[in-house]
């Protein structure tokens, strides 16, 4: 099964809002075990978690 491509996506903004950090995605990545991502997180700290979870090597 090839590998997904993850890439980075930048919405515009007008102005900048105060938004409350909630939840944004959970993973099930193994029997009582999900990683779960909040809408504040670092980009560079989202795309290391997606290639650990999307990758063959378990």
């Amino acid at each position: 099964m090839a590998k997904p491509d993850i890439v980075q996506i930048k919405m515009d903004q007008s102005e900048p809002q105060l938004r409350a950090t909630t939840k944004a995605l959970q993973i099930k990545v193994g029997t009582n075990k999900s990683v779960i991502v909040y809408n504040r997180i670092n980009n560079y700290i989202l795309e290391a978690i997606l290639k650990a979870v999307f990758t063959d090597d378990h």
